[in-house]
């Protein structure tokens, strides 16, 4: 199982997750999903892994998809979610500055998960276009590599502001408290929580093992605990749809004009 999501999500929720479908764990950092050019699913790497919704968009958009979804899905510790799959962007800015709304941070440094994020880039970017700014000209956006990356540099002023997986955020507010200075001045979504993939090869009656397999780790106390750990509650099964508002903002956006 290959897991591009840590460290932002806890590297031993993946470690408990692997062993529940017998798989081998393999953490891939610095991007939430494969580069389309280096897929370990297209080429026989991975079976089954952990990605951001935007990175599967990416991966099945072409006439030979590399991935299927698994059917399961995790559901934040959020009032917002309200008992769904669902997650938010949150937008942050620094005691330095004083934004009031994402309009405002205009020619800004705002940090940047990797250019693959949902949450922490995709996002703004859909948000941007719809407001009728310039995705790509409104502001500085600097990928950092990861969103504690992100708050980090916000609260000695390196960024300006930053956009945050709201999940992330919980957790990193549950283990070291609220960081001082720091202020939410827009939350965006909600949006799909990161699904299951496995390659689009393997038989229907393996991926319904698989799936069977995650969704009852509910019962297991150790893994409910890391849930609870990471800002979560539990693994839900998810329909076909689960990724469909991505793909639709993803299309929106790459055929939306720009300003002159």
């Amino acid at each position: 199982m290959f897991s591009y999501l840590s460290p932002g999500y806890p590297a031993t929720m993946f470690e408990a997750f692997a062993e529940a479908i017998g798989a081998e764990l393999h953490l891939e950092t610095g991007r939430s999903g494969p580069d389309p050019a280096d897929d370990p699913f297209a080429d026989g790497r991975a079976d089954v892994g952990w990605i951001c919704s935007t990175s599967f968009v990416e991966l099945t958009s072409g006439p030979d998809p590399s991935v299927q979804e698994v059917g399961v899905a995790w559901v934040p510790d959020d009032v917002g979610a309200n008992g769904r799959p669902v997650y938010f962007s949150d937008v942050l800015v620094g005691s330095h500055g004083d934004a009031e709304t994402l309009d405002d941070l205009a020619g800004s440094r705002i940090g940047c998960n990797d250019p693959a994020s949902l949450s922490g880039f995709h996002a703004l970017r859909i948000e941007l276009d719809r407001r009728g700014h310039d995705p790509d000209g409104f502001a500085d956006l600097v990928m950092t590599g990861g969103h504690d990356r992100s708050i980090d540099r916000l609260l000695v002023g390196g960024l300006d502001a930053a956009v945050i997986d709201s999940v992330v955020l919980a957790r990193r507010r549950r283990e070291l408290g609220d960081p001082p200075g720091l202020r939410r001045i827009g939350r965006l979504g909600p949006w799909p929580t990161q699904p299951v993939v496995m390659r689009s090869d393997v038989a229907v009656d393996e991926v319904v093992t698989v799936r069977d397999a995650l969704l009852a780790v509910n019962d297991d106390p150790l893994i409910a605990e890391l849930l609870a750990g990471a800002a979560l509650t539990r693994l839900a099964p998810t329909g076909p749809d689960h990724c469909d508002s991505v793909r639709v903002s993803m299309n929106r956006l790459a055929g939306s004009p720009r300003p002159c």
